[in-house]
């Protein structure tokens, strides 16, 4: 028989994985951009990039759902009513992602070999994309921490 707290604790290790996933591919992505790559290698590179962001894109949206459809971020607006206006903001983040990784990565899929200077430009893009889900998982881990080591009082 399955309890809540299995549940929960499930969703909560479900979550921990998706984002060590996460984790893992945006260094990968990072690892992509930073390749100082000759204009010879340069198909290679855009191809890799292209490979790691379809990647991205996926764990991102996992990690996201997990957040807005598991619901330990309304597990937190329940418990602490005074934080939802900060969940509210992480998950306007959410939808700022997902139109950022869609409009990037439609680009990024159109691109050719020989522009160069777009493809530099959707490079720095992806540097500040990642640099946002950064902030916006500090902002998160912030949001439950406070949550869970708020002390309601009422012992004495």
């Amino acid at each position: 028989m399955t309890t809540i707290q299995n549940q929960d604790m499930s969703l909560a290790s479900t979550s921990l994985l998706e984002h060590q996933v996460l984790n893992h591919v945006k260094q990968a992505l990072r690892v992509i951009l930073d390749w100082d790559a000759p204009e010879v290698s340069l198909p290679r590179k855009l191809s890799s990039l292209q490979f790691t962001m379809k990647s991205f894109a996926r764990h991102l949206e996992r990690v996201m759902s997990i957040e807005e459809e598991g619901g330990y971020l309304d597990d937190v607006i329940a418990a602490r009513p005074n934080l939802e206006s900060r969940i509210i903001a992480l998950n306007r983040d959410h939808l700022r992602f997902r139109t950022r990784v869609k409009l990037i990565s439609t680009r990024l899929e159109s691109l050719h070999n020989w522009q160069e200077d777009q493809f530099a430009g959707l490079c720095m893009e992806i540097y500040e994309l990642l640099d946002a889900v950064d902030r916006h998982d500090e902002r998160e881990i912030d949001v439950l921490q406070e949550s869970l080591l708020t002390d309601d009082g009422g012992e004495g």
